[in-house]
């Protein structure tokens, strides 16, 4: 299951396998093999229920070389049935081979509230779901819940004509997120560290906004529509 770099390399030209990366989001972000998907046991569920991954994918690799067995019994207990293997050596084996590497900028939120007022290209891209960000959302956020990244239709807003700023429910979904919006092409990308949960604890510094629906009551009486109270 171990695969050498020179095995390795070639394998990431083929379009039916899938290269996960399961280290840590912190590791991942300060550099990865760019197209990785970062999906660790924490998310791979997420991953399988929005179909990213199935669990007879052809999957490779990139391990936190200190769990790798651990890591990959995982992924076998959990039924995945088409590992093709892990790299030797992990992240540092790609790096020290001089190859290409790409990364990703996570920012504090009070950094985030500073960049709004001076960046007219930032969208605040809310992954919550949907009933949340009805709830309460930054101004001006635009709503894509994780769930739907999946869909073509719905990433038709992302190009990279946007600073796009990632916030998920508590930041633990953030580099999921990117990673999947990377490998569909989408790199002008950072995450807000924390997410909602750490806005929130900087509330002070952002303005708020909310979508709150009509409250339907009482019937037209030309039976035409209905009447808000």
């Amino acid at each position: 299951m171990i695969i050498s770099f020179e095995q390795f390399k070639p394998l990431l030209d083929d379009p039916n396998f899938v290269l996960i990366d399961t280290r840590s989001p912190e590791k991942w972000m300060d550099g990865h093999i760019p197209n990785s998907l970062n999906i660790t046991p924490a998310t791979v569920k997420f991953a399988v229920a929005l179909g990213v991954i199935e669990k007879a994918t052809s999957l490779l690799f990139v391990f936190d070389t200190t769990l790798e067995k651990e890591t990959l019994a995982y992924f076998k207990e959990a039924g995945f049935t088409n590992i093709k293997g892990y790299l030797a050596g992990g992240f540092d084996a790609w790096k020290n081979n001089q190859e290409k590497t790409d990364m990703l900028i996570q920012i504090e939120p009070d950094e985030f509230a500073m960049d709004i007022p001076f960046d007219e290209f930032l969208m605040p891209l809310d992954i919550r779901e949907e009933a949340a960000f009805n709830a309460s959302h930054i101004k001006n956020a635009v709503s894509l819940p994780l769930s739907e990244f999946m869909d073509p239709g719905s990433m038709s807003e992302l190009d990279e004509h946007f600073n796009i700023y990632i916030i998920s429910e508590d930041g633990l979904k953030n580099t999921l997120a990117a990673s999947i919006l990377k490998k569909q092409g989408i790199h002008n990308i950072r995450v807000v560290m924390d997410g909602w949960e750490g806005v929130q604890f900087l509330k002070d510094k952002f303005s708020f906004e909310s979508i709150k629906k009509a409250k339907i009551t009482k019937q037209d009486p030309n039976n035409k529509g209905f009447l808000e109270d």
